[in-house]
């Protein structure tokens, strides 16, 4: 697997041809495309009960005799045998066939609604890996700006140190905030290669996001009568709910399979033989050489008096089966609509977060600049200077976080009304812009601060 080392070996990719490109080549995809085709011959091979079954054979066998008898010659003979048979069976009543056939058409709608499930489970993870890029691309940014004042800030307290304006003891903050933050940006970095590994990995090919989100999307909430709708389409589309519901059906065919046991089946049998036997020493006599043939057809009857019990139990067994999946059924419907809930209360939290950190962000560049003032005046020391950029850094940090995770969370949204698909991610379209090269490095976005 070739890792996007660099962006000469990147392919740059909008988030819908990201999503493309995954479908096409993600090999969880294409095996479970595999196991849709095995299901579909399984069809064929339940099917097969329904057709006549044709056997032919051939035979030859030489033998030879030695007797030996006191006083006489030894005498010795050869004689060869050969046949020809053909034999015919057809099921004409089997009341278990039918129901193994239904059965199998059952499985193959089961692993459709499985292949679907795979195909949004990897819309979901290269999408959220996607918007986990631009998150962690975000940080990079915020994190370059605050390293580069850091580094500025202790170049210039070096130089009023040696001017003998400030104490040296001021120094030690300044260099130890200017570490942590590089720190930090290193593991960024670190993490935004795993990131573009990991999509690697799901797309089978290295590419780099190359769309970011609005810096002025609206992320907007969903209301009482919107929550209703999406769970009640939740109940009926999502994929584990179609999946539980298939599963109960399966179940329930398979005891209509136990209790088939119990019914006699019909069929019918025909067969056709032809023998020919020729012995070499005596071959002018009839009895020694000569042909044969005859024909068969027979109806067969199988009543099932008993099997020692095992049918009996077996229907008991499907019985259980058949009540624990409907338990099991109901707990999917109830674990949708919580999952539904959970997904809703994220986005409608995340949605306010966003215009409360545009707030904060605000008070705090404010608060910022103030103390910057106060520190050159000597009314506020280094410390309070620090501490107040840290506020306004990680604010910033948190504002970027909570729109990405809105986006992440409205795919999950999507999925679990099991509505997630290529149109799905063509609508967030508008949401999104081409990233541009940051040509002018600024403390906050600029838009927050209007």
């Amino acid at each position: 697997m070739a890792l996007c080392l660099a962006p000469l070996y990147c392919q740059s990719a909008s988030l819908l041809e990201a999503v493309e490109m995954g479908l096409q080549n993600n090999l969880s995809v294409k095996a479970s495309i595999k196991g849709l085709e095995e299901s579909e011959n399984n069809i064929g091979v339940s099917r097969s009960k329904f057709l006549p079954s044709l056997t032919a054979s051939a035979n030859t066998n030489w033998a030879e005799n030695n007797a030996i008898r006191r006083g006489e010659k030894d005498t010795t003979t050869y004689s060869q045998t050969s046949g020809l048979a053909l034999s015919l069976s057809q099921t004409i009543f089997n009341i278990g066939d039918i129901y193994k056939y239904q059965t199998a058409k059952l499985n193959y709608s089961a692993e459709e609604l499985s292949h679907e499930d795979k195909i949004q489970s990897t819309i979901v993870e290269i999408a959220s890996s996607y918007f986990e890029y631009l998150k962690n691309n975000a940080q990079i940014k915020a994190t370059e700006v605050e390293l580069k004042s850091s580094a500025s800030r202790e170049a210039q307290m070096r130089r009023n140190v040696e001017l003998g304006n400030t104490a040296g003891s001021e120094m030690y903050e300044v260099i130890a905030q200017r570490e942590e933050v590089s720190n930090r940006l290193r593991s960024l970095r670190k993490d935004r290669d795993v990131i573009l590994n990991d999509l690697t990995l799901l797309l089978q090919y290295p590419v780099t996001p190359s769309e970011d989100l609005l810096t002025r999307a609206e992320l907007d909430q969903f209301d009482r009568s919107q929550i209703q709708v999406l769970i009640t389409d939740a109940l009926r589309f999502n994929s584990s709910v179609l999946v539980a519901r298939n599963t109960l059906e399966v179940t329930r065919q398979g005891l209509k399979e136990s209790a088939a046991n119990f019914i006699p089946t019909l069929s019918m049998t025909a067969g056709y033989n032809y023998d020919y036997t020729h012995d070499f020493e005596d071959s002018d006599d009839a009895a020694a050489t000569g042909n044969s043939d005859s024909a068969n057809i027979g109806l067969n009857l199988s009543i099932p008096i008993t099997s020692g019990g095992s049918d009996y139990y077996d229907y008991q067994k499907s019985s259980k089966s058949l009540e624990r999946q409907e338990i099991l059924y109901q707990e999917t419907l109830l674990t949708t609509r919580n999952e539904v809930n959970n997904v809703l209360m994220s986005i409608n939290d995340l949605s306010q977060s966003v215009a409360s950190y545009q707030r904060i962000i605000r008070a705090n560049y404010a608060s910022y600049r103030g103390i910057q003032r106060a520190q050159k005046l000597g009314t506020r020391t280094i410390t309070d200077l620090l501490a107040a950029e840290s506020k306004l850094f990680n604010a910033v940090r948190d504002y970027q976080n909570t729109r990405y995770d809105y986006m992440i969370n409205i795919i999950n949204l999507e999925r679990s009304k099991g509505s997630l698909s290529i149109e799905a991610i063509q609508k967030l379209a508008p949401l999104m812009t081409k990233m541009t090269p940051q040509t002018e490095e600024e403390l906050i976005p600029m838009h927050l601060l209007e």
